[in-house]
Order: C-alpha cells, then sequence, then structure tokens
C-alpha cells in the first residue's frame, strides 16, 4: 500500500480487525498466549474498543523534525532487569539512563512514540507522568499496552499527548504500530511491536522496538522504514537485534 494509495478509514478498519483477531484469539485459549493470561487479552480488547486507533499525523514527517519511536521502559520495574538481562543495577538507575537517552536523542521539535509498557510499580504515578509531558519533544504519543492498563482495561498513564490502542503509518510498505505483535500481519505492512522484550528477531514482517533492541534508546522512524522496507520484500539483514540488523543494512557497501 503506498503513500499515494492509503485510505486512512480503510487502513484503520484493516488495522483494527487484525489485531482484535489476534487478541481475540489468545483472550480464548486456556492460558492465553502462555506467558501473560486471558485476562491481559480481555483488558487489551476493551481497550481497543475505548481508545482511538489512529493514523500518523499528516505532516508529521515533515523533514524538519524526527519521529523517534521506542517501547517497553518499564519505569519503575525491579525484575525487569532480571527477567531480560538488562545492563542496570537497579531500577533507578535504569529509569534515569532510559530519560538521558530520551534527552541526547530527541529534539525540541521532534515527535516520540511509546509503544507500549510505559511505568510499573513505584514508577506509576504523576512524578513519571509530569517527567513525559515536560520531556524533550513537541508531541508524545503512545499505543497503549498491557501494562498501561488496569484489570478492567481502563487507562493508568497520564502526560501523552495522544493514546492510542494502534497507529497506522503510510508508506512503502505501510507500517501497523501494535504493542503486541500480530500472530497474522496483513499483506503489504510491517508489524512495529513491543511487548516481547529481548525476544529473538524472526524472519517475518516484524520490527520489534522494545528497549532491548534498540540499545535502550529511541529509533528515529526513517531506519525503521528503511528495515522495514527489506523485510517487505523477503530479506532479513543479519544481527540479533533489530538496531543491529538496521546497523547491518546500512553498512552494506
Amino acid at each position: 500500500m503506498t503513500s499515494e494509495s492509503f485510505n486512512a478509514d480503510l487502513a484503520i478498519l484493516k488495522a483494527e480487525t487484525a489485531y482484535r483477531a489476534h487478541l481475540e484469539a489468545a483472550a480464548a485459549g486456556r492460558a492465553g498466549d502462555g506467558r501473560h493470561g486471558r485476562k491481559v487479552y480481555r483488558a487489551m480488547l476493551r481497550a481497543l474498543e475505548a481508545l482511538p486507533a489512529r493514523c500518523l499525523a499528516p505532516g508529521i514527517e515533515d523533514g524538519q523534525s524526527t519521529v523517534w519511536v521506542w517501547s517497553d521502559l518499564h519505569l519503575g520495574h525491579e525484575n525487569i532487569i532480571r527477567y531480560t538481562n538488562r545492563p542496570f543495577a537497579d531500577a533507578s538507575v535504569m529509569d534515569d539512563a532510559l530519560y538521558a537517552n530520551w534527552a541526547t536523542a530527541v529534539g525540541p521539535t521532534d515527535a516520540l512514540l511509546f509503544v507500549g509498557d510505559v511505568a510499573m510499580r513505584k514508577a506509576v504515578g504523576e512524578a513519571t507522568w509530569s517527567r513525559i509531558r515536560h520531556g524533550p519533544g513537541r508531541m508524545k504519543q503512545l499505543v497503549v499496552g498491557n501494562h498501561d492498563l488496569t484489570g478492567s482495561g481502563t487507562l493508568r498513564v497520564d502526560g501523552f499527548d495522544d493514546i492510542c490502542s494502534l497507529l497506522c503509518a503510510p508508506g512503502e510498505p505501510s507500517l501497523l504500530f501494535t504493542h503486541m505483535p500480530l500472530s497474522d500481519v496483513p499483506e503489504g505492512w510491517v508489524n512495529v511491536h513491543g511487548h516481547t522484550h529481548a525476544a529473538p528477531v524472526t524472519r517475518s514482517p516484524h520490527i520489534n522496538v522494545s528497549v532491548e533492541h534498540l540499545c535502550y534508546r529511541p529509533l528515529a522512524l526513517p531506519r525503521i522504514r528503511a528495515l522495514a522496507k527489506v523485510l517487505a520484500q523477503g530479506r532479513y539483514p543479519a544481527g540479533g537485534t533489530t538496531l543491529e540488523r538496521i546497523e547491518s543494512l546500512e553498512n552494506q557497501p
């Protein structure tokens, strides 16, 4: 689907249908997806119904500013360090590093897209929402993740200019941002997702933007688009992480 032929309403309908099918299948399973129980997927389904689905705002990629992307910061979450082997002594050190990397990358006129799971434990609160609200970037947008919701599917995050259930971005190929990776990606699209943290890269039209894959820094959207283009062609650059794949692609003669 090229940017010239992109129909926003049809794209959103197609994206919502694909995401709903994925969530419903996991919610119906006896054990969810084996890692997260059915309750998590039911909450995500409620959020899909309650929150808008968006297309990337026209003009946001204007050449004068950059859109940055990352996911699964898990601010305040001590156990994530052990679960995914993050290189930090504790959650306070981790949070400081993530905020510092944000400040280094993102300029005042840039946009920053979070693809879910912003904060947990002691970081869920106004101190975090204030840092997001006043952090670098003219626009901060959240594609909601399971840890951004209560068990009933209501939001427990704040500080963003916009919160949506999913985000479409026209291009060649078009991108579909969802927190959880789709089991079936619509033909001609590439699914940009988080949720799976340090899981190995796949030979499929998926790009994992969990911070474990990005060296804990936001990633510029043009670099994601370059990787998406070759994935859509059935080519899979070398590398064990998303960032390594992109660097491998950029270093080709």
